[in-house]
């Protein structure tokens, strides 16, 4: 089941009060107990699994630095990003001015079967004032919890799963 909040945000057009759903999380799965639960479905023991696991990262660093993007089925593509400044002669661009960055690309399999998903639970999420955004009488239970922004404290855009602007144009879905 996939849990939303309900985040209250203003109309940045009409300075209205909107609603919007946002992800929220509920625990962070760790290697051992996603090995466990595939373990559950497979001939393969916690440990093996656990091993692939290991290996995964440094496979995937080989390959993207062998020039290949690496594509998991059912999952997504990894693939490099370089940038860096640009330099008005070719000798100029080297290696210690680039930043590489590692880009994740999910399948449309993978996005698909999470939009068609139907059974959203929303949780109240208290405001500054300690009043409750969601609204009460749409069967909402009470909770809380990790509201999608990332792991370093920052937030994004509601269109990303995070945040805590509301989309622009009466809060519709801008996808």
């Amino acid at each position: 089941m996939i849990s939303l909040i309900k985040k209250k945000g203003i109309n940045p057009q009409d300075k209205s009060t909107l609603y919007f759903p946002q992800w929220t999380r509920v625990s962070t799965v760790n290697e051992t107990q996603l090995a466990k639960r595939m373990s559950r479905g497979s001939t393969f023991s916690v440990g093996e699994i656990n091993g692939v696991f290991a290996d995964f990262p440094q496979s995937i660093i080989d390959e993207l630095l062998n020039g290949n993007a690496v594509s998991i089925d059912g999952l997504g593509t990894f693939k490099l990003k370089v940038s860096g400044k640009s330099q008005k002669e070719k000798k100029d661009v080297t290696s210690a001015g680039a930043k590489i960055s590692v880009v994740f690309e999910p399948a449309a399999e993978l996005t698909s079967r999470l939009n068609d998903e139907k059974e959203f639970r929303f949780v109240e999420v208290p405001t500054a004032e300690g009043q409750q955004d969601a609204d009460a009488d749409e069967g909402t239970s009470g909770g809380g919890g990790d509201t999608g922004g990332d792991d370093d404290g920052s937030t994004d855009s509601p269109q990303d799963g995070g945040g805590n602007t509301p989309p622009s144009g009466g809060g519709t879905d801008q996808n």
